[in-house]
């Protein structure tokens, strides 16, 4: 048995179907990338995996002795807990067997014990094998490669952006002594460096890991296997992601061959049966030919997932200037940049670089006048009206129909469930809790209402954050698209920039 075995599974979620008997197996080692369009129940996997959700039917074996570490983003830590501590406390064990050794030692200094000395060194021995030693070394590594900085360590998890504690979660993780992980989009929150790292600390992790992610480079440098989820349905392939996509299209191409000749062979099935079912001669012959029909397993035609419809509504400013900043400092208690004096013109389109922590989105606020300036001034121009896409927001239990419609009053419910149809959520969706969509529906869904909004600046706050392939690339021609001025920062090295006029590189400015 390997570390995970899923056998005929099924499950829906409410009234959507996830899964119909169908099949998982996790090996020692293996590294497993689960893909699959928006919505189709990778997220609701792996919570199963994790045995957070119990599923409707089938068996999930896990051996006793296996130890599962998940990354949950949606984790609550306590604010009041320091970064090094949270981080230490992956090796909890470790360091009480050093509390217990010490406490020897300290009672030894009154009151020698040969027993006690041994029990000791057993301990010693203990710290020894699990590197105890190099602990503070391998938690420095991570800090450093996953961007947090070591400065960061003397800090409490409330003084940290969203950003920052996801990648400190994801740390504690990966320094844990788990059998394997269970990983839900860990390259979100990361720059392009970090996730170069990541991608070369799984590359060497000796353990297994199952991971969803929509960045095929990164799968591709990873994973060795791929279970792909479509159709209620995994299937199972070994290699990378470009060669899954190679055998995919073997198999879609495979599967149309045979599908036509067996529509074909139905055809001349059911016209023989017209003409000779009625003709005393050749009755048997045409009822024969029904059994033979009867008893044909039909294949459906092959479905392809839609392309969502992207689009945003232009509206034309009275000025040729948009933005334009005058000595502005962005930060909170202290600032975080140099002094920023720049202009962005009506119709250019700009993108938003530096290192997470350095103040994109603090930018993006201050823009939006949710956070004031630290100083100087940013202003837009006569008439300049934007939409802005925030990197989360929370949704509540309403469902997207209502969502939609508390945000724009006039909208019925026809219109409603249009238009976010246009976006990529099935109606089966719209009728759920927003809080029970995947990350990717919730953004498509959110993306649907700035579409109502007609405005001449756009501000895109890394939009592509839990997004499938097909919705990014339907996103990125709505950003070309679109006659007005863009606004966007992203990390996703799959989301092409080629279309920006501009880059503000926030590094430069630290």
């Amino acid at each position: 048995m390997g570390l995970v075995n899923i056998q005929n599974l099924s499950h829906a979620n409410g009234d959507k179907k996830l899964y119909r008997e169908t099949s998982l197996k996790l090996n020692r080692k293996e590294h497993i990338a689960l893909v699959g369009p928006n919505g189709a129940g990778k997220t609701t996997l792996l919570n199963i995996i994790s045995k957070k959700i119990i599923p409707d039917l089938g068996e999930v074996e896990i051996h006793s002795k296996t130890k599962i570490g998940y990354l949950d983003q949606h984790l609550e830590i306590s604010d009041d807990v320091y970064v090094e501590e949270y981080l230490k406390s992956a090796f909890k064990d470790l360091y009480d067997i050093e509390k217990r050794m010490n406490d020897i030692y300290e009672k030894m200094a009154e009151n020698y014990d040969e027993d006690e000395l041994v029990k000791a060194l057993k301990y010693q021995d203990i710290l020894n094998l699990n590197d105890f030693d190099s602990i503070e070394k391998r938690i420095g590594n991570l800090v450093n490669g996953l961007g947090i900085g070591v400065d960061k360590l003397e800090r409490k998890m409330s003084e940290l952006s969203g950003g920052q504690k996801n990648k400190v979660m994801l740390a504690k993780l990966l320094l844990s002594d788990n059998d394997f992980l269970v990983l839900d989009e860990p390259t979100n929150f990361l720059d392009i460096e970090q996730v170069n790292w990541l991608a070369n600390f799984l590359q060497s992790y000796e353990k297994a890991f199952i991971m969803v992610s929509h960045d095929q480079d990164f799968i591709n440098k990873t994973c060795n296997i791929i279970y792909a989820l479509d159709n209620l349905k995994l299937t199972r392939y070994v290699g990378n992601y470009d060669k899954y996509l190679q055998e995919l299209a073997i198999q879609q191409d495979q599967y149309d061959k045979d599908y036509l000749s067996q529509q074909k062979k139905i055809k001349k099935l059911e016209t023989y049966i017209a003409k000779n079912i009625a003709r005393a001669s050749t009755s048997k012959s045409a009822q024969s030919r029904r059994k033979t029909l009867d008893k044909l397993d039909v294949m459906d035609k092959r479905k392809e997932n839609p392309k969502p419809n992207f689009n945003f509504i232009y509206k034309e400013p009275a000025s040729n200037v948009i933005i334009k900043a005058n000595d502005l400092v962005i930060g909170y208690d202290n600032p975080l940049l140099h002094k920023l004096n720049f202009e962005i013109r009506s119709g250019e389109k700009c993108i938003i670089k530096g290192k997470n922590g350095i103040g994109k989105t603090t930018f993006l606020k201050t823009l939006s006048k949710e956070v004031n300036p630290f100083d100087g001034e940013i202003n837009l121009g006569n008439g300049v009206s934007y939409t802005y896409f925030k990197q989360a927001e929370k949704c509540g239990d309403v469902n997207a129909i209502t969502y939609l419609m508390n945000k724009f009053k006039e909208l019925t419910e026809r219109e409603a469930r249009a238009k976010i149809g246009q976006f990529g959520v099935r109606n089966d969706l719209m009728i759920r809790p927003m809080s029970t969509l995947s990350g990717g529906e919730q953004t498509k869904v959110r993306l649907s209402a700035l579409s109502m909004q007609p405005c001449s600046l756009l501000i895109l706050d890394e939009p592509t954050n839990h997004l499938d392939a097909l919705a990014k690339e339907s996103l990125l021609e709505a950003i070309v698209n679109f006659k007005g001025t863009v606004l966007l920062t992203t990390h996703d090295i799959n989301f092409s920039t080629k279309w920006a006029d501009k880059v503000i590189n926030f590094e430069d400015l630290v």
